[in-house]
């Protein structure tokens, strides 16, 4: 796949780049809309279940994909990534973390959420 043969600043980038396209595609729901928490979890659930599974690991859950536990994995995965998009917005959208700290935060949600329901953690190269 792209992200097998490019170097780790690029595959760095595209995942930047992948995860700011997943954030704003719920952001401007949850802003305009002044959406609850519960609906912006819902539409992360959603994506979790029918887009990320089509993303390899360790960048997606596609490792996941007819696991039966991946409802539940998602589950978790919506609130966590609903609640941090939510006080995103309510900040404003300042943000002082460098690409490399997100991605390592998001990584370390997604393996607690792994954690949580029994499935294997994802290994990840600095």
């Amino acid at each position: 796949m792209l992200l097998r043969n490019t170097s780790p600043t690029l595959s760095g980038a595209t995942l930047g780049l992948a995860l700011g396209f997943l954030i704003n595609a719920v952001t401007p729901s949850i802003a305009h809309a002044d959406a609850p928490l519960s609906s912006a979890t819902n539409q992360y659930v959603d994506m979790c279940m029918n887009q990320a599974t089509s993303i390899p690991a360790p960048y997606g859950e596609a490792d996941l994909k007819g696991n039966p536990g991946l409802g539940d994995y998602c589950k978790c995965f919506g609130a966590k990534f609903a609640e941090r998009a939510v006080a995103s917005v309510q900040s404003g959208g300042k943000s002082t973390s460098s690409l490399d700290d997100t991605v390592k935060e998001e990584q370390a949600m997604r393996n607690s959420c792994r954690k949580q329901v029994g499935l294997p953690l994802l290994k990840f190269k600095p």
